[in-house]
């Protein structure tokens, strides 16, 4: 089937019934349910126009096709994914978002790096549907999957993620205009206080009502200890955030690449047939993301051997590297992220990597 685009510049324990009719059903610290258990057995959660500068050309450099000027990409690309299900793919407003059209309202996926495409977006889903967009789902903390929050909210929308992301949007995002010893400014960290918070929280499951659409919010650990996966159980399609990435090289500042390997792992044999909305890079089949699975398990891999052999400090990132280059040089972000895959990933596998901890 041909895909049409259009491109854009600019808890079983309780029940809350939103307005119109929507419902939502979370489990706060109930285990899986029964229908996602066999797939997702994993351990108990932990105990506990905004566009910053190094973060916007780090998140350039991952999106951005490197053969065309950025002033020639679109902003992002709507494609019609499945029965009321779109995907915004991202190029030069940060991460992937979407949307879901059910029977009586709208649920987003991610928000942009910024107002601006958010704003787009919204104007994008009006052209589809003139339903209430009810609920943002955010997959995880980072400024280019949370910034156009507000242009939701504002509509009246609900602001849903994980619990652990609620304690991390107005904080750790100020590391990324924190870059090369930099030190944010005032108007930068009134920009990060500004970001919208979550409104509703969940711990490990959270199920959507869109009149007869169901969708289902499932917390995965991997890319930050606190993403979702956005999975459309009749249209078979899964927002994955960025614990997907589609032939991009990935973020690693909060992961846990041990973790990000099972839980890929797990979703593949989840969803063997399903689509994918990666959070950065084109839309992904099951493949795709064996193939991004296979670069953190060899970034994993050559880093231990280089570990083994007593190298540190830039031997090792330069022999890891040039290990990586004949097979992922070619994704955009290699030159730039790559060293910092290495450094970040080195430290994980020496236990002195720090990431935000839960509250």
């Amino acid at each position: 089937m041909r895909v049409q685009t259009r491109r854009v510049d600019a808890m079983r324990a309780r029940r809350a019934r939103a307005p119109g009719g929507s419902r939502l059903q979370f489990e706060r610290t109930a285990p899986l349910g029964r229908q996602l258990a066999k797939h997702y057995n994993f351990p108990a959660m932990l105990k506990k126009a905004f566009i910053a500068i190094g973060f916007a050309a780090l998140v350039l450099a991952q999106t951005q096709p490197q053969s065309q000027p950025a002033a020639q990409t679109p902003a992002f690309t709507i494609k019609p994914i499945g029965k009321g299900v779109y995907a915004a793919i991202s190029g030069r407003a940060g991460g992937n978002t979407g949307f879901i059209i059910g029977d009586n309202a709208v649920l987003v996926v991610d928000t942009f790096i910024s107002q601006t495409p958010a704003r787009d977006l919204l104007t994008e889903i009006r052209k589809v549907t003139n339903l209430p967009v009810k609920y943002v789902v955010n997959t995880h903390y980072h400024l280019d999957h949370v910034a156009g929050n507000a242009i939701f909210t504002e509509t009246g929308a609900i602001v849903i993620a994980h619990r652990n992301e609620r304690g991390w949007v107005r904080t750790e995002n100020l590391k990324f205009f924190q870059q090369n010893g930099a030190t944010p400014t005032a108007e930068q960290r009134a920009q990060v206080a500004a970001l919208v918070e979550p409104q509703i929280t969940y711990d490990h499951i959270l199920e959507v009502n869109l009149g007869s659409r169901l969708v289902r919010v499932v917390y995965l650990p991997g890319h930050t200890g606190g993403d979702s996966v956005v999975y459309i159980p009749d249209a078979n399609v899964v927002f994955a955030g960025d614990l997907a990435w589609n032939q991009r090289i990935p973020n690693l500042i909060d992961a846990t690449t041990s973790s990000w390997i099972e839980t890929l792992d797990k979703m593949m044999a989840a969803h063997p047939n399903a689509t994918f909305i990666p959070g950065h890079g084109d839309v992904a089949s099951a493949q795709d993301l064996k193939t991004f699975r296979d670069y953190l398990a060899a970034l994993r891999e050559s880093i231990q051997k280089a570990q083994a052999a007593g190298q540190t400090g830039d031997a090792l990132t330069q022999t890891v590297l040039a290990d990586l280059k004949p097979k992922y040089g070619a994704w955009p972000g290699f030159e730039r992220l790559g060293p910092l895959n290495v450094q970040q990933t080195a430290a994980e596998l020496a236990g002195t990597k720090k990431v935000p901890q839960a509250e």
